[in-house]
């Protein structure tokens, strides 16, 4: 990273990002004021603020791609809209046709999201332009000129910015992964101490749950932007720092099953207790490499903390050989993998440290994520039976009749209002639609207060100055607390209505108002045409298994795959167990009568997870012992292992899935390699457990739901 980059390396990557955006939009306020006007710039900043909704902490070609579409979707919005508000009978029609196209943009996914929300917002912008200002050439011409330049700026920025966004989202990694292993740490501590109620405890369970898919989020972010980067010896260490978190990560879920799994009356207190013990030593050495990464010091871990670990380690191996617990050993080998792999992060963060990679780039990009934008995608969701289209036609009917009946009350100055919010409240699902009113209502009110206090100010430049900064406030914090976001847009419309319209004052008691019925409508309107979590359950189980599948098929080969296809079919499993996850919770909140047999689903969710834990140390002791596994009678039993790991994880609705023990003869080659025989049986009954929950959902699923 550049010397003037490193203290931008020191703040969160979201507020680098907030701080740039509210740059950029007054950059395009001040360079048109000065060259064209007052009016021109009030233009120009309209068509920049939907267009920076899109400039998000990506790659640079990512956020030219997406603010340049931003841009274009928004600018066709309101020209349209001007277009046709001189006729009345198609002026309605015409605003529900637009917030129909833009949710309809939702079928590029999470990444449109931004999209659809500028296209709607430069509709609101058009929808606030008075009857009596026509659109000219020269108004059309300034509102380019404002997206056009701040897409400059956003691509610049980007470009000059991607070694700070890449060492956040390292540093981000980093941190998520001391909390996962503080909270597998602190279970064992308690644990030890008598404090657990159970093994396999609710409570640590869900702790542990909630880290993990945290870290995944993060770890999916830093791949899009580290993987794509081949520039040189930094690309190769910051590749090679995200591989080795990569596999700590595995490492220490692995270690938790395993400490998990292992025999209650065969654990001293003493050796759960040095286990958690050693796990937080780790968290602790974790915390040296964000202090590294994030200041660009030469900070190491402290000898005497890796000494700590060595002891406490080498105690637990001598405890654990001494009781002739293979068991305990075989977590123990585990740790000492972690401790390994925390000294290859140490020696990578080292300056003219030399890395090779494992991995070829082209295999590397396959854990990025797409960002497609084909037009395919979205004439694809124009039936009546897609979620996409559903929840387009949902919003635009909402949103409109919402807008048609404020237009017809007398106090409403600004009846577009209520559309904007109801489109922001309206989710794809009840459990999001929640949040998002619970948040909208809250930071209204907040941001209300807040140009309260800002109406003592009869300054416009400041005023002016303030709607910038709550534009990059909204910006920053829309991905982690919408709530703050909705205070800040509530501010950016309060502040622009007064600077259009000075005399009319501030409209806090509308905004307020228009919000409170705009979040209550969205919710309301979530049960008609609803798209229940139920619907969508069986396709994303089938993913899931198959998932499971391709990974054990190439976890149990005694040879590595070909390039990176381990890694990919492990991640790909992981993504879709994480999913069904999603799905879970957001059912929980659906009505009763169409909620998902969620015991039952989490059920399954504990089968997958530990199945997914065995077979990565299944993986794992094959790669630590090549000679053994090369064996032809090895080769044989893992193979007879896959065969079996098929049949169970193979749908069967005719009989019911059985797990058998090994045969003999396979156990007894298995056993060539430490812990292999158990840790296959543990995943062959781990496999049979989700084929019986997998036909249990069905059967379930089945039922007609009671709407």
């Amino acid at each position: 990273m550049k010397p003037f980059l490193l203290p931008l390396g020191r703040l969160p990557a979201l507020l680098v990002n907030g701080v740039t955006v509210t740059l950029g939009l007054a950059l395009v306020q001040c360079s048109i004021s000065l060259a064209a006007g007052a009016a021109a710039a009030q233009v120009a900043i309209a068509t920049a603020v939907c267009a920076s909704l899109a400039d998000v902490v990506a790659t640079t070609d990512r956020v030219a791609r997406r603010v340049l579409v931003a841009a274009v979707c928004s600018t066709v919005a309101a020209t349209l809209y001007l277009l046709v508000r001189e006729f009345e009978p198609v002026r309605l029609p015409t605003a529900a046709l637009i917030v129909f196209g833009a949710m309809l943009l939702l079928s590029w996914g999470p990444k449109a999201a931004s999209v659809a929300f500028a296209t709607i917002l430069s509709l609101v912008f058009a929808m606030s332009v008075p009857d009596t200002t026509p659109l000219t050439w020269d108004r059309f011409g300034w509102g380019l000129a404002g997206s056009a330049g701040y897409w400059v700026w956003a691509v610049a920025t980007s470009r000059l910015l991607q070694p700070v966004w890449r060492t956040q989202a390292l540093v981000s990694v980093a941190e998520s992964m001391a909390r996962l292993f503080a909270a597998i740490g602190r279970q064992a501590v308690q644990e030890a101490a008598g404090q657990a109620t159970d093994r396999t405890g609710a409570p640590w369970q869900a702790e542990v749950l909630a880290e993990e898919t945290a870290l995944a989020d993060r770890f999916q972010a830093a791949r899009d932007l580290v993987f794509g980067h081949d520039g040189g010896p930094q690309a190769r260490r910051e590749t090679a720092l995200l591989l080795y978190l990569t596999d700590l990560r595995d490492l220490a879920m692995a270690s938790n099953i395993e400490a998990c799994a292992l025999p209650g009356g065969r654990v001293t207190p003493r050796q759960a207790e040095l286990f958690g013990l050693i796990v937080q030593r780790m968290a602790d050495a974790l915390q040296v490499v964000v202090q590294r990464l994030g200041t660009g010091s030469s900070a190491v871990v402290d000898g005497g903390l890796e000494a700590s670990v060595q002891q406490l380690l080498a105690e637990l191996e001598h405890t654990a050989s001494a009781d002739r617990c293979d068991a305990i050993l075989g977590v123990a080998r585990l740790l000492a993998s972690q401790l390994t792999l925390m000294r290859s992060i140490q020696q990578s963060l080292a300056e003219g440290e030399s890395i090779t990679l494992t991995c070829q780039r082209a295999d590397l990009r396959r854990f990025i994520s797409p960002d497609e934008w084909k037009l395919a995608a979205v004439a694809a969701n124009l039936q009546p039976s897609a979620p996409v289209f559903r929840h387009a036609v949902r919003v635009a009917v909402t949103a409109c009749l919402a807008y048609a009946v404020s237009r017809l009350v007398p106090w409403a100055l600004h009846p577009q209002w209520i559309l904007l919010t109801v489109a922001a409240v309206m989710q794809g699902n009840l459990a999001q639609t929640l949040l998002r009113r619970n948040a909208r209502v809250l930071g209204t009110l907040a941001g209300c207060l807040v140009v309260v206090v800002l109406a003592a100010s009869g300054s416009l430049p400041f005023l002016a100055a303030c709607f910038l900064v709550a534009s990059g406030v909204a910006h920053a914090f829309f991905p982690v607390r919408y709530s703050v976001t909705a205070g800040a847009a509530a501010v950016m419309a309060l502040l622009q209505a007064h600077l259009v319209a000075p005399d009319t004052g501030f409209s806090t008691l509308e905004r307020f108002g228009d919000t409170v019925v705009g979040a209550l409508l969205g919710w309301g309107a979530t049960y008609v045409l609803p798209t229940w979590e139920r619907r969508h359950l069986p396709g994303a189980l089938y993913q899931a298994v198959e998932a499971l599948r391709a990974y054990a098929a190439e976890a149990t080969r005694p040879e590595e795959g070909t390039g990176g296809l381990p890694r990919f079919a492990r991640q790909r499993a992981y993504d879709a167990i994480r999913a069904l996850g999603a799905t879970r919770a957001r059912s929980l909140v659906e009505p009763a009568g169409v909620r998902l047999p969620v015991p039952q689903l989490a059920m399954w969710l504990s089968a997958a997870y530990g199945l997914m834990s065995h077979l990565s140390n299944i993986r794992l002791a094959l790669t630590l012992h090549p000679q053994e596994s090369r064996a032809p009678a090895l080769v044989g039993a893992m193979a007879t292992a896959a065969q079996g790991l098929e049949a169970a994880l193979t749908p069967q609705p005719a009989t019911p899935p059985t797990t058998a023990p090994l045969p003999p003869d396979v156990e007894q080659a298995l056993t060539t390699v430490p812990r292999l025989a158990s840790r296959v049986q543990h995943a062959l009954d781990d496999a049979g457990r989700l084929a019986v929950q997998s036909a249990r959902i069905e059967a379930l699923l089945q039922a007609p739901a009671r709407e």
